[in-house]
């Protein structure tokens, strides 16, 4: 009898002091490392963007009437920032979606899913070393490198005809590992067809 009372009572409640009903957590299905997927056209748009910028630099240096053309002042402006942040945003979501991918890419019996193998320039180790040794710059170590980089540097190439210096293909990257200072030159379009293969699956 008191139970009925209490449901009778609980019936005549206003809406608004009622307990509100807590939804339930929808969750993706996993399909890898995490359980989310990642926008693979975001990634590509700034690969393109990047290589854009390196590549069109030349371009807009013979375009330029001078050095004091609007179009340099433009260009200074906005191509340094431009650089760094599009490598940065680029590497930690190519290392997160390789990371994602890693284990159907390790599997032997999955031959749907390979390792991205692509080489995006070269890597010294150990730069004090008294003999550096040269290897190559894996996309992985490449992205690695990029994300954990105290220097990102571009030594510049005076061209003819060319109202300013323009960017090389190459970036230089330098940064500590342990007691080590090391030191990659990644090269842009090659990176650029890397985050293409990463991305594949997608």
């Amino acid at each position: 009898m008191a139970k009925a009372r209490k449901k009778a009572k609980l019936a005549k409640l206003p809406k608004a002091r009622r307990r509100p009903k807590v939804a339930s957590e929808v969750q993706l299905p996993w399909r890898g490392r995490h359980n989310y997927v990642l926008n693979s056209q975001t990634v590509l748009r700034d690969v393109y963007r990047l290589l854009c910028a390196v590549l069109a630099d030349g371009e807009l240096a013979q375009v330029a009437r001078d050095e004091h053309d609007v179009l340099v002042h433009l260009r200074d402006q906005f191509i340094e920032d431009e650089l760094v942040h599009l490598l940065i945003a680029t590497a930690v979501m190519n290392r997160s979606h390789d990371d994602h991918m890693m284990g159907p890419r390790q599997d032997k019996a999955e031959l749907s899913f390979k390792p991205v193998t692509h080489a995006c320039g070269t890597l010294l180790p150990d730069v004090d070393k008294d003999v550096a040794e040269e290897v190559e710059l894996t996309f992985r170590e490449a992205c690695n490198k990029i994300i954990h980089a105290d220097h990102i540097t571009a030594e510049t190439e005076q061209r003819e005809d060319a109202a300013f210096p323009v960017l090389p293909q190459t970036v230089i990257l330098r940064g500590t590992q342990g007691k080590k200072a090391w030191q990659a030159i990644l090269n842009i379009p090659d990176y650029a067809r890397a985050t293409l293969v990463n991305f594949r699956d997608l």
